[in-house]
């Protein structure tokens, strides 16, 4: 029997008049790598922030591994097993990029001992060893994206949304990063991500939702949707196949 870790039923966001997500479902199964893709303003953030607790949905309901999450607050959606990245890389640049790790890590632990201990486990896994005592603020912006990475995975979360991970980042960077997520699903999870790359989008997910003015267009494995012609006039330029 499939397994739907996130489940998204009918969800709408509205600001006022303004409707930014409009009666999107979909489905994510456990361990599956998922994207979320559509040109800029197409609500695919907006979604993120209803899901994970930031926005509350106008309707509609998204339910994280059998339960409706709703209502509830973004440390308390963390603490069921769900975490996510942001467009914009905030590392605290005061601090080392170990204790930014911690930080992750006291979400599910009390101990500053532990917490290190699974911050350096996390460190590992980014490939950011040699960089944990360097200051945070320091880093590039590709390091800054690994660090983001551990620091989410340090909530050891069932599910992670990730947020142009890829973002800003270079062919070799992102190919880093593609392969850092191949491994975190190999190790359980799940992850569903936002990405304007389509070569990157197209290269790891098993499935692909695309949205557009809010709402969904399309849904289908990647040769589906770089072959779907709303896609491709929508969102990839008429005539041009990814």
């Amino acid at each position: 029997m499939i397994q739907h870790l996130l489940l998204i039923s009918h969800v709408s966001k509205h600001f006022g008049g303004n409707v930014a997500v409009s009666d999107v479902s979909f489905a994510v199964e456990e361990k599956q790598i998922f994207g979320l893709i559509g040109p800029n303003g197409a609500g695919k953030t907006t979604l993120f922030n209803c899901i994970t607790g930031f926005f509350p949905t106008t309707s509609g309901d998204v339910i994280f591994d059998n339960k409706k999450i709703n209502t509830l607050r973004p440390d308390e959606v963390c603490k069921l097993g769900m975490a996510r990245t942001w467009q914009r890389v905030k590392p605290l640049g005061s601090l080392t990029v170990l204790e930014n790790v911690m930080v992750g890590a006291f979400s599910i632990t009390n101990t500053t001992r532990e917490a290190e201990i699974i911050a350096r486990e996390q460190l590992q896994m980014v490939e950011l060893t040699d960089y944990t005592t360097k200051s945070a603020g320091s880093l590039s912006i590709g390091l800054k994206k690994k660090l983001e990475l551990a620091r989410v995975l340090a909530t050891r979360p069932k599910m992670l949304l990730l947020d142009e991970i890829c973002g800003g980042l270079n062919h070799t960077e992102t190919d880093i990063i593609l392969d850092i997520i191949r491994n975190i699903r190999i190790k359980g999870a799940t992850i569903v991500f936002i990405e304007h790359d389509m070569k990157a989008v197209t290269s790891i997910c098993d499935r692909i939702v695309v949205l557009n003015s809010g709402e969904k267009l399309a849904e289908g494995t990647p040769e589906e949707i770089t072959n779907n012609s709303d896609v491709i006039s929508a969102y990839l330029g008429g005539g041009h196949h990814a």
